[in-house]
């Protein structure tokens, strides 16, 4: 009778053969111990990655990031000052082309006078600290008692100004045909500043009124960044 033999492989040269079973063991033991090694080096340079990564900048590279900042600022600020100002400017001259067309329209609309005047000391043409819109029941153009208050105009921040001219120095008016009863019509002057042109950019803007009471906002038809009225510069 013949025994059960366990299975060997071929003899290689210069070495024996493990048994099959074996064999696949020590395989299996290579391969694991093959993984493990591979894993330790991906891991150990996966750690060199992070550590270069969270270095952060040298010195060098700092000091340039600061420059190109500096520079991208240097261009930048001016502009955007610019449109602040000019954003500024904008929004109080349409404030206050807007709340004469309303004081027009209300006057045509009630069949009465209506009256803007300013907040400010009587004859100084000087909006810039508010103004107050009211019927002007005995049409004198001053606020009295009793008399119907429509709106009020805040006072402006500085360096912003509202300056009227001779006809609008204390208080416009519209009548109940929505013509003005200042004779001859006139302009509200906007400015940023003192200056009507600074640094080669507006600092000014302009509302004009006719004798018909019609509103509108000058332009600058010239070029030279200050607004004209019918008869010129403002």
């Amino acid at each position: 009778m013949v025994g059960a033999r366990t299975a060997y492989r071929p003899i290689a040269a210069g070495r024996a053969s493990l048994p099959s079973g074996r064999r696949r063991a020590a395989d299996a033991a290579c391969v694991a111990l093959w993984l493990e090694l591979a894993g330790g080096e991906v891991n150990s340079k996966s750690s060199n990655v992070r550590r270069r990564a969270t270095r952060g900048l040298s010195l060098i590279e700092l000091l340039v990031v600061i420059a190109i900042a500096a520079v991208l600022l240097g261009i930048g600020v001016p502009g955007m000052q610019s449109y602040v100002v000019s954003s500024r400017l904008a929004g109080s001259a349409n404030d206050l082309f807007s709340a004469l067309n309303f004081a027009r329209s209300e006057a045509v609309r009630r069949q009465a006078q209506v009256t803007l005047a300013h907040n400010g000391t009587a004859g100084s043409r000087d909006w810039t600290s508010g103004w107050t819109m009211f019927v002007d029941a005995n049409g004198n153009g001053s606020l009295d008692v009793g008399e119907e208050v429509l709106r009020v105009g805040a006072a402006l921040d500085a360096p912003m100004t509202i300056f009227g001219s001779a006809n609008f120095a204390t208080f416009i008016a519209f009548d109940a045909n929505g013509r003005l009863t200042n004779a001859g019509g006139g302009s509200f002057v906007i400015c940023h500043g003192t200056a009507l042109v600074a640094d080669g950019q507006p600092r000014a803007r302009a509302v004009l009124v006719n004798g018909a009471g019609r509103v509108r906002l000058a332009i600058d038809s010239n070029g030279d960044h200050i607004p004209e009225t019918d008869t010129g510069p403002v």
